[in-house]
C-alpha cells in the first residue's frame, strides 16, 4: 500500500475477510501481510495507515486495539489474530509499516522484505520439503477478489510442480472515458495477448495486482531480484516494473508462467489522464526493456526452459517489432483515413502528422510536465476528432468495396491495376478485406466469453484514442524515461515556489542571456567574490563554499564539521540535536517541538543562511519541514554540496502534519498550525469565528497574499496546508475515525522486536544491511544514472525516430508506384499488413485453444450432480460464508453470495502440527499482545 483511498482499502480488507471466512480446519495455514511504503515516520502512522486500520472493524471483524505493536528494524508492526464465523482462530493479519528514512521504499524493496521474509525465515524453520507447496499470492492494495478466484489459481499451481507462477484475469473498475478505453485493451490483452504467450510458451508477465507465486521458484531468483541498479538499463528492467522483472527472471530460470482465466478479479485503474500517462510511461518503458532482454538471450533461456520454443521468440520478437513501428502505423492509417473521408493528399497527411510529432517530442524533451500534459490533451482531442473522420471514411470505402461486388461483371474491362481491388473477379481492396476479418475475430472472440461481450461497447472509445495510446503515448514514454517517480498514488505537494508570469521569465531568460548588460547581475557577482572559493583539483573553475569550510571535498567537511565547529553554548546545542543515525538501544523519539533554523543550521552556514531562511518564512523546523531542492534553490542557496547536506537534514526531520479538524476560532487555529504571528491580519480581515473562516477554504496563494498580507512563502505554503485540512462543523466519520485511531495506537503498549523476538530481529537487520538501507545520501550515483538514463533515451529516440522515418518513407513512396503494385495494394504494405495479419491470426487460434482448458477447468470442478458443491482442491468451507458479528453485515452478505466448497487437499502450505510446533517454539519470542484500553492484556494468541 501507499496511499490509496478509503474506498480502495475497504475493497481489500473485505476480500482477505471472505478467504479467512471461507477456511476450514485442515493442515493448512494462512497468513495475510500488507506492506506499507511510508508508513510510518520517528514512530507517527501516516495519515494512511490511520485510514487503514479505521476501516478494521467494520471490514475483519477485530478490535484495532486488541493489536500487537512492534518496533522493528525496517519501522513497525501492527498484528492481529483474525476470528472466523464460529469464533475459531483464522488468519494471522499484519501490516508492516516501512519507514523510508530506515529502509528503500518503492514496491520492489517491499516484495523483496516479504519474499525474504518467508523463504529465509519463516521457511527454514521447516524441512525443504514445503517449498514445493508454499505459495504467496500479491494483490494490490484495491483489489477485490474471491476465495474462488483464490482456489482456481492453486489449481493451476498443484497441477504442474514446473509452473512458477499463475496469473489471473483483471478487469479495471471506475467510470469515465479513460476507463471504458481501458475495459476493452484490459479484455483485448487478455483475450489475445495473455492466451497466446500460455499456448505458445510462457506468460511473460504476471502481474502483481493477482497472481500466485511457488516459494520454490521465488528461491532461485530472489538473490538476483534483489541486486541494485548499476546501468541505466537495468532501472528500466528492475525498477519501472518490478513485477515483469521478476518473471523475466523465472522465466529465464527454467519456470513456466501460466493465465488461468477462470480466476478474475477487479482493480481500479486511473481515471485521470495525467495519472494515466504516467502509469503508462512506466509500463511501456518496463515492457519494451524486459522483451529485449529476452530476446537478446533466447538462446541461453531456451536450453534452460524447456516451454520456450524457436517459434515463440519469433512471435515475440513480431510483437517488437510491431511496437517499434506502432507510430508509424498510426499516422499511415490517419493518414489513409483522410485521404478516403476528406480527399486529403496522403503525403501532406503523412508530413503533417510528422511535424507534429516532432513539435511534441520537443515539447516533452524541454518544457515543464504541465506543458507536456496539456500538449498530449491536446493532440489526443484533435486524434480523436481526426479519428471520427477516419471511420466514416473507411466505412464509405467499404461501402464502395461491397457495391463493386455486385457490379464486378460490368467492370471486368477495367484495368486492375488502376483499381485498389485485389482483382477483377474480387473486387474489394486489402483494406477492406483486412477491416473486415479483424471485426469478425473480435465479435467470436466476444462470443467466446459471454460474461465479457459487452466489453465491445468500449471499442469505440478504443478506436478514438488508439492514436493517443499507440502514437502520443509512445513519443511521452520514451522522452520521459529518465523520470524516476512512480507517477500514481502522488500527492500533489503544494510548493512555497511562486508560478511567476512569463514576463517575470522571459526577463530573467533575457537577463541570463545577456549578462554583460545586467548591471544588477554584475553587483551580485561582484559582492559574492568575496566569500571563500576552493579550487578543484585538475579544474581551472571557481567554486563558493561557505565560509569555515577548508576542503577538496566540501561534503565531506561538512558532515563531519558539524557537530565539531560550534560558536558559544556549544555544549547547549549539542545536547539539543538529534541523533538521527542513532541505532543504540533506548530509540526515543520526543524531538517533535520546532526549533529554530539558528539552532538548527551548523555554525558554519548560520552566517550566511540563517538570513535567507527568516526572509522567506523558514524560521524554524515547522516550516523547513518538506523543502525540496527547488525551494532551497529559490531562497538562495547555490552550493550544490550545502543543497545536498540541507536535504538530508531535512528529510531527518518530523512531519509535523495538520489534522483534519474543526476549529473553535481563528485564534486557536493559528496557535496549532504554528503561524499565531497572524492574528492580527485575520482579525482586521473579520475572521474571527468558526463560521468565518469557510471563506477560507476559497483562498488561493494571491489571495492569501493579497487579502490576508501574508508574503513569506514559507508561511504561505504552511497556511495553505492548513487550509486543505480545515473541515465543516460535520466531518465526516471517516475522518474522526483516522483522529480516533491515532489516539488508540498512540495509547497501544508498544513492543520491541529485539526483546520479544531476537531472532527475528537479526534477520531483519542482516537482511536491512545487505539490501534495504537507502541509498538516497549516494547523490554522486544518483546524478550518475540520470545522466545515464538521458544517454539511453536519446539512443531510444533515435532508433524510434529512424525507423519509423523510413518506414514512412518506403510506405508513402511505394503507394504512388501503380507499377509496383500486387493484389492492389504496394508490396511493402501488403508486407505489413500480412504480419499483422499473422499476428492477429495466431493470437485468435490461441484464444480458442486456451478457451477449451478454461473449459476443461470449469468442468473439472463442477459437481457430479445438480446442487452440490463444487469440486476443489484447497481447504474452504463448503456452505454460506455466515457475517454473524461484523459489522456492514448486509452489505457483506451481498458480496459474498457465493459457496465455497471443499475436498480433501493433495497438499499443504503449511502442516499444522509443524505450525503448531513453531507457534510453541517462538511462544517466548513474539507474542500477539491484545491491550485493552487500559493497557492490560486481554488473551494471549503467540505468532511465529
Amino acid at each position: 500500500m501507499y496511499r490509496e483511498t478509503d474506498y480502495e482499502m475497504k475493497q481489500l480488507l473485505e476480500s482477505i475477510n471472505r478467504v479467512n471466512q471461507a477456511l476450514s480446519e485442515g493442515d493448512r495455514h494462512f497468513e495475510s501481510h500488507i506492506f506499507f511504503d511510508g508508513g510510518v515516520k520517528e514512530m507517527v502512522p501516516s495519515e494512511f495507515v490511520l485510514q487503514l486500520v479505521a476501516l478494521i472493524e467494520s471490514t475483519l471483524g477485530i478490535k484495532p486495539i486488541n493489536c500487537t505493536k512492534i518496533l522493528t528494524p525496517y519501522g513497525m508492526t501492527l498484528g492481529w489474530q483474525l476470528k472466523t464465523a464460529d469464533d475459531r482462530n483464522g488468519m494471522i493479519f499484519k501490516i508492516h509499516l516501512k519507514d523510508n528514512l530506515k529502509v528503500k521504499n518503492k514496491k520492489r524493496w517491499s516484495q523483496i522484505m516479504y519474499l525474504s521474509y518467508v523463504i529465509d525465515f519463516l521457511m527454514e524453520q521447516t524441512d525443504d520439503s514445503t517449498y514445493e507447496d508454499t505459495f504467496i499470492l500479491t494483490t494490490d492494495a484495491d483489489v477485490h477478489f474471491t476465495p474462488e478466484s483464490v482456489e482456481a489459481l492453486l489449481d493451476l499451481m498443484t497441477r504442474d510442480q514446473n509452473t512458477g507462477a499463475v496469473c489471473a484475469r483483471t478487469h479495471p473498475l471506475g467510470s469515465g472515458p479513460l476507463v471504458w478505453y481501458q475495459t476493452f485493451e484490459y479484455a483485448i490483452g487478455h483475450w489475445f495477448q495473455k492466451a497466446a504467450e500460455h499456448i505458445l510458451g510462457s506468460v511473460l508477465c504476471a502481474p502483481g495486482c493477482f497472481s500466485v507465486y511457488r516459494c520454490k521458484a521465488l528461491r532461485d531468483i530472489l538473490p538476483i531480484y534483489a541486486t541494485n541498479v548499476q546501468h541505466a538499463f537495468d532501472f528500466l528492467i528492475k525498477d519501472m516494473g518490478e513485477d515483469r522483472w521478476l518473471c523475466t527472471l523465472m522465466v529465464q530460470s527454467g519456470w513456466r508462467i501460466e493465465y488461468c482465466a477462470a480466476s478474475e478479479n477487479s482493480t481500479h485503474c486511473p481515471e485521470d489522464f495525467e495519472e494515466f500517462y504516467k502509469q503508462r510511461r512506466r509500463w511501456i518503458a518496463s515492457t519494451i526493456a524486459n522483451l529485449m532482454l529476452v530476446i537478446k538471450e533466447w538462446g541461453i533461456i531456451a536450453k534452460l526452459n524447456q516451454s520456450l520454443s524457436v517459434f515463440f521468440m519469433l512471435y515475440q520478437a513480431a510483437l517488437l517489432f510491431s511496437t517499434l513501428i506502432g507510430p508509424s502505423t498510426v499516422i499511415m492509417v490517419v493518414g489513409g483515413g483522410l485521404a478516403y473521408a476528406w480527399g486529403m493528399s496522403a503525403v501532406v497527411s503523412v508530413v503533417l502528422q510528422y511535424l507534429l510529432c516532432i513539435l511534441f517530442a520537443i515539447i516533452c524533451l524541454f518544457t515543464s510536465e504541465n506543458l507536456q500534459m496539456m500538449s498530449a490533451k491536446i493532440l489526443t482531442f484533435i486524434y480523436a476528432a481526426v479519428m471520427m473522420a477516419v471511420v466514416v471514411g473507411i466505412a464509405q470505402q467499404v461501402v464502395e468495396d461491397l457495391g463493386n461486388i455486385g457490379g464486378a461483371a460490368s467492370n471486368s474491362t477495367e484495368d486492375p491495376g488502376a483499381s485498389s481491388s485485389i482483382s477483377i473477379e474480387f473486387p474489394v481492396s486489402v483494406t477492406t478485406l483486412y477491416l473486415g476479418a479483424l471485426i469478425a475475430i473480435f465479435v467470436v472472440t466476444a462470443l467466446c466469453h459471454p460474461r465479457e461481450f459487452l466489453c465491445l461497447l468500449h471499442g469505440l472509445s478504443y478506436l478514438l484514442c488508439l492514436p493517443s495510446g499507440y502514437l502520443v503515448l509512445n513519443i511521452y514514454s520514451i522522452c520521459n524515461i529518465t523520470d524516476r517517480s512512480w507517477g500514481t498514488r502522488e500527492t500533489k505537494e503544494i510548493s512555497s515556489i511562486k508560478n511567476e508570469p512569463w514576463h517575470v521569465k522571459f526577463k530573467a531568460t533575457m537577463r541570463n542571456l545577456f549578462f554583460c548588460c545586467d548591471k544588477e547581475k554584475l553587483l551580485v557577482d561582484s559582492q559574492s567574490r568575496t566569500t571563500q572559493t576552493a579550487w578543484t583539483p585538475g579544474h581551472q573553475e571557481e567554486q563558493t563554499v561557505p565560509p569555515g569550510v577548508h576542503s577538496e571535498h566540501p561534503e565531506k567537511t561538512l558532515l563531519d564539521n558539524t557537530d565539531k565547529r560550534q560558536p558559544s553554548g556549544a555544549a547547549d546545542d549539542k545536547e539539543k540535536s538529534y541523533d538521527f543515525d542513532s541505532d543504540s538501544d533506548e530509540e526515543i523519539f520526543e524531538y517533535e517541538m520546532p526549533i529554530n533554523v539558528e539552532e538548527w543550521l551548523p555554525a558554519e552556514l548560520k552566517e550566511r543562511y540563517v538570513p535567507l531562511f527568516q526572509s522567506k518564512g523558514f524560521d524554524n523546523t515547522l516550516f523547513i519541514s518538506g523543502m525540496n531542492d527547488r525551494e532551497l534553490k529559490d531562497i538562495g542557496v547555490k552550493s550544490k554540496t550545502v543543497k545536498k547536506f540541507l536535504l538530508e537534514q531535512i528529510k531527518q526531520l518530523p512531519d509535523f502534519d495538520i489534522e483534519a479538524d474543526v476549529p473553535n476560532n481563528a485564534d486557536s487555529w493559528l496557535d496549532t498550525v504554528g503561524l499565531s504571528m497572524y492574528k492580527r491580519n485575520f482579525r482586521s480581515n473579520r475572521i474571527r469565528s468558526s463560521k468565518d473562516m469557510e471563506v477560507l477554504k476559497s483562498f488561493s496563494r494571491g489571495d492569501v497574499e493579497r487579502e490576508l498580507g501574508i508574503t513569506k512563502p514559507g508561511h504561505v505554503k504552511r497556511l495553505l496546508k492548513a487550509i486543505q485540512k480545515l473541515r465543516n462543523p460535520h466531518l465526516v466519520s471517516s475522518e474522526r475515525k483516522t483522529m480516533e485511531m491515532k489516539r488508540q495506537l498512540e495509547n497501544a503498549t508498544t513492543h520491541k522486536l529485539k526483546i520479544v523476538n531476537v531472532e527475528e530481529n537479526n534477520f531483519w537487520e542482516r537482511l536491512k544491511k545487505e539490501c534495504l538501507l537507502p541509498t538516497s545520501k549516494a547523490y554522486g550515483l544518483e546524478d550518475e544514472l540520470k545522466g545515464k538514463l538521458a544517454s539511453l533515451r536519446n539512443s531510444w529516440l533515435m532508433i524510434l525516430a529512424v525507423s519509423n522515418t523510413l518506414w514512412l518513407i518506403l510506405i508513402v513512396t511505394l503507394a504512388d508506384k501503380a507499377e509496383l503494385t500486387v493484389i492492389g495494394s504496394n508490396p511493402l504494405g501488403l508486407s505489413f499488413v500480412f504480419i499483422f495479419g499473422v499476428i492477429f491470426v495466431i493470437q485468435f487460434m490461441c484464444m480458442w485453444v486456451h478457451r477449451i482448458l478454461t473449459l476443461s477447468h470449469y468442468l473439472a470442478r463442477a459437481p457430479y450432480k445438480y446442487g452440490k458443491p463444487y469440486n476443489t482442491s484447497w481447504a474452504f468451507k463448503d456452505r454460506d460464508i455466515s457475517t454473524r458479528g461484523f459489522a456492514d453485515s448486509e452489505d457483506l452478505d451481498a458480496l459474498l453470495g457465493v459457496k465455497i466448497a471443499e475436498r480433501k487437499s493433495r497438499s499443504r502450505l503449511f502442516s499444522r502440527k509443524r505450525a503448531e510446533n513453531r507457534i510453541q517454539k517462538s511462544s517466548e519470542r513474539i507474542p500477539l499482545l491484545p491491550d485493552d484500553n487500559n493497557g492490560r492484556n486481554q488473551s494471549i494468541t503467540y505468532l511465529d
